[in-house]
């Protein structure tokens, strides 16, 4: 250790909390009695806190306790079920029954909903397909809880379940460790459907990963909101924005689906699938880039300023950086790595940029005119855009730890984030009451937008649940591209 540049302490907080407690009740001289595997880790590091400790994990170790009575503390693996250890409390409480004893529930709160969880999807189901390390204490819990209920299967990787035949069961839960990535997850999900899925299924299946990979539906909702945009704003649509506008975020995602190295961790499915389509995404990107420029060039000159613009921030989207890159000494590297967490703010603002700026551009009266109604309309861009990209990264929050990336969830926890993202539609309703107010806002025509704003602050609590985070990634895609498919039919009305 005295050789490292940085010592960091991955410590989980629920066993730390355990260590603290007993390493301060063994200093008042007090007696520990932890409950767990003596040979897992975990115990074997907690006992190391205290010197007057004893562990319980079956019967017959309530023998090896001392009979005289003493002040006592009694904690547990942070991975045991809940019953067992109230159990073993009890016994130990019979046995002492004049001594002072503190017992401490250590028990993930994490590994007790899942063993709650399990119970449920156990009843629900035909089967369940437990998924974690072989040597996973919390994983083989909810398999022995899982296996007494319907018939259950361990596996630890997507390659386990080449030896299993599941084709007898109709619905199959899946539940996992702890400490199981989401990615692997859904890997081993995703396997099971591809492996029983029929030939009807797997042809639709294709056409979603074309849809979803290739930003298609969500591009086509890019569109569809610049049409609901000029509709706030009570302007003839301009086509043309539309295009520039959707050939911007399917040139830039496309794009990054290449140039960002971490996608081979955090979604292998989508990796396989970009590099086995190379050339066709390659002709998209070159088609997606020459139609935005194009449209912009033929607008005006300040689109097209304004594309070049929206095109440089939405380098912070395309750009991922490995370690020792020879970029590394670089001035303007290392400022623009300092942009990368904050990539799905810049990207918010690149489009916001691109959308409202080029109507500003056609129409330099329209901020004068519209002051209100402008800053409702730029507002929804940014936060529709804003809250994509957040849910995006709260999903992969797991996998891009593991490749290295920091986004903004290394700033702000998932779950704050997805509630920052679920009350920031109060800023375009803000936006709108100001201007109804003031008598700048046209309320006649603006009043049903509070249904897709409305619509969108649901969609992110939704995200907020693990089986959200958990779906299958096409569902989860199409969920969050929906607010902009409901901005335009509210247009439509």
């Amino acid at each position: 250790s005295k050789h490292a540049k940085k010592l960091v302490n991955l410590t989980c907080k629920y066993v730390a909390k355990t260590q603290g407690l007993v390493k301060k009740y063994s200093l008042l001289g007090y007696r520990i009695i932890v409950i767990g595997n003596p040979n897992h880790p975990e115990i074997i590091g907690v006992c190391g806190f205290a010197d007057d400790v004893f562990v319980i994990y079956k019967d017959a170790d309530l023998d090896n306790l001392p009979n005289n009575e003493k002040e006592t503390l009694i904690v547990a693996q942070t991975t045991l079920q809940k019953d067992i250890f109230y159990n073993f409390v009890s016994k130990i409480k019979e046995k002492y029954k004049t001594s002072e004893i503190i017992i401490k529930d250590t028990i993930c709160e994490a590994t007790e909903q899942r063993q709650n969880e399990i119970l449920d999807i156990a009843k629900r189901n035909d089967a369940v397909l437990v998924i974690g390390g072989s040597e996973s204490s919390n994983t083989k819990n909810l398999y022995k809880i899982a296996s007494e209920i319907k018939p259950s299967f361990y596996v630890e990787y997507k390659e386990d379940l080449d030896n299993l035949d599941l084709s007898s069961y109709k619905n199959i839960g899946i539940m996992a460790g702890a400490s199981t990535p989401d990615w692997l997850i859904e890997e081993v999900a995703q396997t099971i459907k591809d492996k029983y899925a029929s030939n009807v299924s797997k042809f639709f299946s294709k056409i979603f990963d074309f849809l979803n990979y290739g930003y298609i539906f969500f591009s086509i909702g890019a569109f569809l909101m610049s049409y609901a945009i000029y509709d706030i704003l009570s302007q003839t649509f301009q086509y043309q924005i539309g295009i520039i506008t959707a050939s911007y975020y399917l040139y830039t995602s496309l794009s990054n689906g290449y140039s960002n190295y971490a996608i081979r961790i955090s979604d292998k499915k989508r990796f396989a699938f970009y590099n086995k389509y190379k050339l066709f995404f390659m002709f998209i990107i070159f088609i997606s880039c020459a139609s935005m420029f194009y449209f912009s060039y033929k607008m005006s000159v300040g689109i097209l300023m304004l594309t070049i613009l929206s095109s440089l921030l939405g380098i912070g989207y395309n750009m991922s950086f490995k370690n020792k890159s020879k970029f590394d000494n670089s001035l303007f590297f290392k400022l623009f790595k300092k942009l990368i967490p904050f990539k799905a703010i810049v990207i918010s603002v690149a489009v916001t940029i691109l959308l409202n700026g080029s109507i500003f551009i056609l129409n330099r009266n329209i901020i004068k005119e519209k002051f209100f109604s402008f800053l409702f309309s730029a507002s929804i861009v940014f936060i529709f855009m804003f809250i994509r990209q957040a849910l995006i990264e709260i999903k992969f929050s797991q996998s891009d730890k593991i490749a290295g990336v920091v986004t903004l969830t290394a700033y702000i926890e998932p779950k704050k984030l997805a509630i920052l993202t679920g009350i920031l539609p109060i800023v375009p309703i803000s936006f709108m009451f100001i201007g109804i107010i003031m008598h700048q806002f046209s309320l006649s025509n603006n009043i049903k937008y509070l249904i897709p704003i409305i619509y969108s602050s649901i969609v992110s609590f939704i995200a907020m649940r693990r089986n959200a985070i958990t779906i299958s990634r096409h569902l989860f895609s199409f969920l969050i591209d929906s607010p902009l498919y409901i901005l335009f039919l509210t247009a439509l009305i």
